[in-house]
């Protein structure tokens, strides 16, 4: 193009947020045109750039372009055991449908300079040397020197919002990528991918086998972030079930005062002796003057406050989401970042809870002071002066807290759950410049039969922050005694009494709780414990309860191998990864020594994994009640076996247990010692006489027989289909229901279950009969894929589909066996419309994302695509999985 010396690639990590770079940095509208990725424009425009005229290029990916995964080879089931996965070959993967390695490939041709906007954190940061991966070998040598390039001819953008001056200010003082933190990412996505895949496939291996028609065929998983995060509630509930009530007694001196009661409590606290109470209480009726009243001895009046709100962080942030919105971390998270994405919020993934000095307080104030904001009379008053903010909060070096760009509509903030979550971010940021709070706190004073009595109360003189932030101020006694009496006075007594109480348990832990127990232990903040119904929440409380799963996951871990469920273990990770960001360890010596450590530890679980399936038997019993039959000695051994369990839970001490993550807890240097000593994971599968003992308590209490149920009768509904998150079937079976008279028999659509480790095919949808049969819902999974038609039976017509449910998904349908079909197996009818572009003939199908398995693959049906192209099938919840093989004539 005339003029243009330079030919500069910029890349961001969505399109909405090139856009908004275009806006913004363009003197002119950008030219928007296609490029090879069909989800990611190109924007064009001519500026400068060290002084030269340059053509600038304004892309993006769509987040992570690759995900890390097993080679196929090692992602059969049957080919390879779990054991290999500490060492297997490990391949990227991503999305062909994006296309976005070819998009950044084509756009990077002939650049001088490549500027990346991907999001400043180590994600980010990781993006960026993906990114580079695939432009550097596009573009030209550098032609001049720029000054502080990376390799030459790279810039990193730093920036926390999106609003222009910030994006502008970002492209004046740009920096460069830092690979440490990229490496960082890599080495922990690494580790917990073979630690995840290899102790969740062992676990699901072991139940299926041996429990399967006892328990169902269900993935049990295990993560480093996940089962400590369900340590935290077992705890909790573990502290309820073992809390014993004590009885206490409170001698309380009832008052008469301006024609209300007022309780005036002795100053010496619960009394636990129930006869020393009496004697109190005897004592202090004697010494009740003949008028019936007492004397006031002293009054004593003070101002306490209530101070403004920190900043507001990530965590801080969910904490409100889930207390204030009843929203959960994942879902808040979610709308932060895509209102982040609409220009609405700054970026929402800080750990800072302090502003910074150079940080624009009066022009975010001003902002909010639009008309049709809920706030604009306050806002208004701060503009014209504020308080200043709060300085003992912290300064993480990552990103500045979470606030407001700009004055928002809910139209802008895409509904209303976006557009709560926006009002309350405001008055929170409007809260940390408002004054504290400020109470009148009283205190009369009163002596009976020489014990001490003291009646409080508390009202709120100046609301302070509580106005924007639309808190209640609560009064404490029904009068302000404040100013009503003085030393000396005498006040009529009603009665003097013994309030009976006593100690309650404590509560499960709510959302808000948790999440400042796994900050508080350096573990994350968003956890799947819900997903894999390891807890069942109270949606009115928040509250979280452990399943019988989810207890018995964690009693079973305990026994075996505490430091495999204890937060440390995801602490000791992170910290370790944390010191690859800062140049102080390698990543292959880290990711080495980690791998050493955890191999070990998972051939000490697989010799004891028989305790897993005993603590479940005794969960299940116990969830039953006091009713369930547990009378054998397979039994009374594995109570025995629950109640050490539970006693070690009960045993460790959080503060004590938050320094056991630093200085590398399990993962420090030297931690790594000692041989690997191997396990034949092969007589895992023999019925040995513990399992026996487990599957005898199992039907005790009401789970059947181990034994597999008889084939379902001609005319009830077949059994179900394959579930899709063993990777070595090419597809479920179909479901199994049989050709019959009339509407004919349904089956049942495979479980789209699947942890982290890679899913299959869905299973097989319903069997047809007569007229044709509709496929059942798949078991409980998460976005499954659609299911597949049930198969016509004999001169009848084809089944309807098994539909994809709300948030459950069957399988894919088992296709027939055509001999022409082939690259992939069969592929499972499919369902329209088409998935997307063609593949080349044979391909395989596209790669799930992290936790998608695929489903069968599509063939050319009628109504299809022309014969020649094939179709990968698309992912359905489970675990790294690919889509069905593709099929051609």
């Amino acid at each position: 193009m005339a003029g243009a010396t330079l030919l500069v690639l910029m890349v961001a990590e969505k399109p909405s947020i090139a856009l908004s770079l275009s806006q913004a940095l363009a003197r002119s509208p950008a030219r928007k045109r296609k490029g090879v990725s069909p989800s990611s424009p190109v924007y064009e425009y001519e500026g400068e750039m060290f002084g030269m005229p340059a053509l600038f290029r304004v892309t993006a990916t769509t987040g992570h372009i690759y995900s890390i995964d097993f080679s196929s080879e090692f992602n059969d089931w049957n080919k390879h055991g779990p054991e290999q996965l500490f060492s297997a070959e490990t391949i990227r993967t991503y999305d062909p449908r994006a296309r976005i390695p070819e998009h950044l490939r084509s756009e990077g041709q002939g650049c001088d300079l490549l500027v990346l906007w991907l999001d400043c954190d180590r994600e980010g940061e990781n993006i960026c040397f993906e990114v580079m991966g695939e432009v550097l070998p596009q573009m030209r040598e550098p032609r001049f020197d720029y000054p502080g390039a990376y390799r030459g001819n790279v810039f990193r953008a730093q920036f926390s919002s999106l609003a222009h001056g910030d994006l502008q200010s970002a492209f004046a003082n740009l920096s460069v990528p830092d690979e440490n933190q990229s490496l960082s990412v890599e080495a922990r996505q690494e580790i917990d991918l073979r630690i995840g895949c290899a102790f969740s496939r062992l676990q699901t291996m072991y139940f299926r086998h041996h429990f399967g028609n006892q328990l169902g065929k269900k993935m049990v998983t295990y993560g480093p972030c996940q089962i400590p995060t369900l340590w935290f509630c077992v705890k909790r509930h573990v502290e309820i079930q073992n809390f014993v009530p004590a009885p206490y007694w409170l001698l309380t001196l009832t008052l008469r005062i301006d024609d209300a009661s007022v309780d005036a409590t002795c100053d010496d606290g619960a009394i636990w002796d129930a006869e020393e109470a009496k004697q109190r209480l005897n004592r202090a009726r004697g010494s009740v003057n003949p008028e019936g009243t007492v004397a006031v001895t002293r009054v004593r009046g003070w101002s306490s406050s209530l101070s403004r709100p920190l900043p507001l962080n990530t965590v801080a942030m969910l904490k409100m989401g889930s207390d204030v919105l009843g929203l959960g971390p994942g879902d808040t998270l979610h709308l932060a970042e895509r209102l982040y994405l609409k220009g609405v919020l700054s970026y929402p993934r800080t750990e800072t809870d302090k502003y910074p000095e150079n940080f624009d307080l009066q022009g975010t104030v001003q902002v909010l002071t639009a008309p049709h904001m809920p706030w604009a009379a306050e806002a208004a008053a701060l503009a014209r002066g504020f308080t200043h903010p709060r300085q003992d909060g912290t300064d993480a070096g990552d990103h500045p807290p979470i606030t407001p760009v700009k004055a928002a509509t809910q139209s802008q903030c895409e509904g209303e759950a976006g557009w709560m979550l926006y009002q309350e971010i405001c008055r929170h940021y409007l809260a940390t410049l408002s004054p504290d709070a400020v109470f009148r706190e009283t205190d009369v004073c009163f002596q009976l039969g020489g014990l001490p009595f003291t009646a409080h109360s508390t009202r709120c003189t100046d609301r302070g922050w509580l106005t924007v932030g639309n808190r209640r101020a609560d009064d404490d006694g029904p009068v302000d005694l404040n100013g009503r009496l003085r030393s000396g006075d005498e006040v009529q007594v009603g009665q003097v009494h013994l309030k009976a109480r006593q100690t309650a348990p404590p509560q499960h832990l709510s959302e808000s709780e948790l999440l400042q127990l796994m900050d508080e232990h350096k573990i994350g903040t968003v956890s799947n414990v819900q997903h894999r119904l390891y807890v069942e929440l109270d949606e009115a409380t928040r509250r979280m309860r452990p399943s019988a799963l989810g207890l018995a996951l964690v009693h079973a871990y305990s026994l075996v191998d505490e430091g495999m469920v204890l937060p440390t273990v995801r602490s000791s990770i992170e910290n370790a990864c944390a010191r690859i960001a800062t140049g102080e360890e390698s990543k292959t010596s880290t990711v080495q020594r980690s791998l050493r450590i955890f191999e070990k530890k998972f051939f000490n679980f697989a010799r004891q994994i028989s305790v897993v399936p005993q603590m479940l038997a005794v969960a299940h019993a116990l969830a039953k009640g006091p009713g369930a039959a547990m009378a054998s000695d397979a039994a009374a051994e594995a109570l025995g076996m629950w109640e050490r369990a539970v006693a070690k839970t009960a045993a460790v001490d959080l503060h004590e247990l938050q320094s056991r993550g630093k200085d590398g807890g399990m993962l420090a240097e030297g931690s790594d010692q000692g041989t690997v000593e191997p396990v034949d994971l092969k007589e895992l599968l023999v019925t040995t006489p513990a399992v026996e003992r487990v599957q005898q308590v199992l039907e005790e209490i009401g789970f059947g027989p181990a034994a597999g149920p008889a084939k379902a009768a001609k005319g009830q509904a077949g059994p179900q289909g394959g579930a899709a998150a063993e990777p070595a079937a090419a597809s479920g079976p179909p479901g199994g229901g049989q050709q019959g008279a009339g509407r004919g028999n349904q089956g049942r659509g495979g479980d789209c279950a699947g942890g982290d480790a890679r899913g299959g095919k869905g299973g097989g949808g319903g069997g047809g009969g007569g007229k044709g049969s509709t496929g059942d819902r798949g078991a409980k999974g998460e976005r499954g894929g659609r299911g597949g038609k049930g198969e016509g039976g004999r001169g009848g017509k084809v089944g309807k589909d098994s539909r994809a449910g709300t948030q459950d998904g069957g399988g894919s349908g088992q296709g027939a066996q055509w001999p022409q079909h082939h690259a992939g197996g069969p592929g499972g009818y499919g369902q329209g419309p088409w998935p997307g572009a063609p593949l080349p003939q044979g391909a395989a199908g596209h790669a799930g994302f992290h936790a998608y398995a695929g489903c069968g693959g599509y063939g050319p049906l009628q109504g299809g695509p022309p014969p020649g192209y094939g179709y990968g099938g698309y992912g359905g919840y489970g675990g790294y999985g690919y889509g069905g093989g593709g099929v051609h004539q």
